[in-house]
């Protein structure tokens, strides 16, 4: 079977979405083992065990891995923006237009 290859930038988003899930499991593993405020028992002692502990892993995944995504982009390194033209549309009919005004008197 052949299998497709993904974008870079999925692929990117993908990697960087499991680390997040990762620490998750690490923050998760900590709570469990530091049990501040009981909380460790609380959650083993649940009428559903598995599950409150599984929402709180899959939302602390969401959350880090969102987190972890965040800043895989925003360290991310390219060409310098040095063209100093600034950003945005640079349409001609569109240019502004100097205009003299005198300054009157106030009073």
């Amino acid at each position: 079977m052949h299998r497709t290859k993904l974008p870079p930038a999925v692929e990117f988003l993908i990697r960087h979405a499991a680390i997040g899930f990762g620490l998750a499991t690490l923050f998760v593993m900590v709570l469990f083992w530091a049990d501040p405020g009981g909380i460790a028992q609380v959650l083993q002692r649940a009428p559903g065990h598995p599950w409150p502990t599984l929402l709180l892993w899959f939302f602390c995944g969401l959350t880090l891995g969102a987190v972890q995504m965040g800043i895989a982009v925003m360290l991310q390194d390219g060409p310098p923006d040095d063209d100093d033209r600034g950003g945005g549309r640079h349409d001609r009919l569109l240019a502004p237009i100097p205009i003299r005004a005198q300054a009157g008197r106030r009073g």
